[in-house]
């Protein structure tokens, strides 16, 4: 038994559509014009898959740059934490020094005090004797 679409349809052209065993309702299309949708399709796709490799390569290209970016900073910040606790380590280390300097007239200024205290009850004494 042969199909409908062998006699339904000119030459050149094929049955699309319709509904049940013998695309009842369908419609004859050139199987030219079908070709060249599928080149247009074909072509379409290969642009599409060009532009995707191309927006690929960019996204590529700025998530490195991102990450250099950010190791750089990164770099700059521990250098800057480094130079800040050294000046904290050097200023620590002059209040130490003024601390002992004045722990030292502190205690210079306590004996003296001491000697002072002595001598005037030494000259005390000698006062009350006389």
């Amino acid at each position: 038994m042969l199909s409908v679409t062998a006699f339904a349809c000119p030459q050149g052209t094929t049955l699309t559509g319709g509904t049940g065993a013998n695309h009842k309702g369908g419609t004859c299309v050139s199987i030219a014009k079908d070709a060249k949708h599928q080149d247009r399709t074909a072509t379409h796709a290969a642009q599409v898959a060009q532009h995707d490799a191309k927006v690929a390569r960019h996204d590529t290209k700025q998530a490195s740059q991102l990450a250099q970016s950010k190791v750089k900073h990164n770099q700059k910040l521990a250098k800057h934490d480094a130079a800040q606790a050294q000046h904290l380590a050097t200023q620590a280390k002059s209040e130490a020094k003024t601390s002992a300097h004045a722990a030292k007239a502190a205690n210079t200024d306590a004996k003296a005090k001491i000697a002072a205290q002595k001598v005037a009850a030494e000259q005390h004494k000698v006062a009350v004797k006389s």
